[in-house]
């Protein structure tokens, strides 16, 4: 009885706080309940020694009879039952398994700890104090299991991937310590025999298997994930490239509107002198194209190619002049594909959708990608509203944008985010309306 009150009790209500803890429940939010099965646990303990069943089948019993009872008491569900069932069982023999290791690292040996009754009632004592530590650490730190999970899929898998190597360390280690304990506690032969040791390394096979397994899912999700980064901007791309095509189709349209109503009428100097304008407008827009695609002959990045070329299609359709220099052979060949399309077409997008607000004769976009002794530089200008002042600095924030509908509000602190996280800094001036981005980075 006194074992059962000053031993099994309060190991049952510090497994149950440690099972609650690893999703933030407190133990103290039903008493009734955690009294409840601090009974259950602490009588099937009990009920097990005084029939003598063996360690491995007694664990065991205990871990279904822990989660038949959490999940009966406080209904989280099957899943989480067997999580709390499992941290709780699993604490109860990590606490033993360093006790005895400490105690063997000072030669004293598991016939020497039940010999005398000063020494069970110590280490029972360390027993539950190493329980208590760690019941509180969680609930201090307000440890939740959840928060651990990424919700990205692919993050997921590779968290699962990182658990089960982890388990599989642990077994493995487990494994190897046995034989010292066997060898130095005559009274735990039973426990490591050679049946218990064949029972590892299933566990360790298996979880050997579930590794590659999740492996395989990992990699299979990140070539998945790596296609979609790749076509996006390519997908982006083409769709820019068709509005140029649908704009300057419209302005056709229009433009053979125009002369078929001078036709009608006659005014057939209107129509000759339209058709001229038109051809001139014609030769320019041709050597516009001559001069794109020699400045794109000297980009590395074919993506970045792809989308320089969109963009000047949707600048010719909008009639805004894009002039394009590229004195830098490098052209941040640092930052990846995917990252390097974010930043040049956000930047080019804003340029695009500012300075649209301008008249014809004053739209202009200049691109420029240099470098210096000390640095290599992108520049983006454009003429466009200014940017106040003070609202410089908020421009790079999540969520802030000068759309009337209130969308976007991401591009430029997805710009910053990127240039940050590789070592670069992105500077803004607005003034006489020109609006200028450099981003710059120091030589390697």
């Amino acid at each position: 009885m006194l074992r059962f009150f000053l031993v099994d009790v309060p190991e049952a209500f510090l497994l149950l706080t440690i099972g609650l803890a690893i999703f933030n429940h407190s133990v103290f939010r039903s008493w009734k309940k955690a009294l409840t099965f601090v009974i259950i646990f602490a009588i099937a303990g009990e009920l097990f020694t005084y029939l003598q069943i063996q360690y491995q089948p007694k664990f065991l019993l205990m871990f279904t009879i822990t989660t038949i009872t959490l999940y009966l008491l406080y209904r989280p569900g099957i899943l989480k039952s067997v999580f709390m069932a499992t941290a709780a069982i699993g604490s109860m023999i990590l606490a033993e398994f360093i006790l005895l290791m400490i105690y063997n690292s000072q030669q004293i040996y598991l016939a020497d700890i039940f010999s005398t009754s000063v020494t069970i009632v110590v280490i029972r004592a360390l027993y539950l104090l190493l329980l208590f530590l760690l019941a509180f650490i969680l609930r201090i730190v307000r440890f939740d299991i959840r928060r651990l999970l990424p919700r990205n899929r692919h993050n997921r898998y590779l968290f699962f991937l990182i658990l089960a190597g982890s388990i599989e360390f642990s077994l493995i280690l487990v494994m190897n310590t046995s034989f010292f304990l066997r060898d130095n506690n005559s009274n735990m032969t039973q426990f490591y025999s050679p049946q218990f040791q064949i029972v590892f390394q299933l566990l360790i096979l298996g979880m050997f298997i579930l590794i590659v397994y999740l492996f395989r899912i990992y990699m299979n999700l990140t070539i998945h994930r790596v296609e979609e980064e790749t076509g996006t901007p390519y997908l982006k791309n083409i769709h820019d490239m068709l509005t140029a095509i649908r704009s300057i189709k419209h302005d056709s349209l229009n433009h053979y509107t125009a002369i078929n109503g001078f036709l009608k009428k006659g005014l057939y100097d209107l129509a000759k002198e339209y058709v001229e304008q038109l051809l001139q407008e014609t030769v320019v827009t041709e050597k516009k194209v001559d001069y794109s695609s020699h400045i794109l002959e000297s980009i590395r990045n074919p993506a970045v190619s792809s989308l320089l070329q969109s963009k000047m299609a949707l600048c010719l359709a909008e009639r805004i002049t894009l002039t394009v220099d590229i004195h830098n052979s490098n052209q941040f060949s640092h930052i990846k594909t995917f990252d390097l399309i974010k930043v040049v077409g956000n930047l080019l997008d804003n340029a695009i959708r500012a300075t649209s607000h301008e008249l014809e004769e004053n739209r202009y976009i200049h691109f420029e990608w240099g470098q210096t002794e000390q640095e290599q530089f992108l520049m983006i200008e454009n003429s466009g509203p200014v940017i106040p002042e003070e609202k410089l600095e908020d421009i790079f924030q999540m969520g802030y944008t000068t759309k009337t509908n209130g969308e976007g509000g991401l591009g430029l602190a997805i710009v910053k985010s990127v240039i940050e996280r590789y070592g670069g800094k992105i500077q803004v001036s607005s003034a006489d309306g020109v609006t200028r981005f450099r981003i710059s980075f120091h030589h390697r």
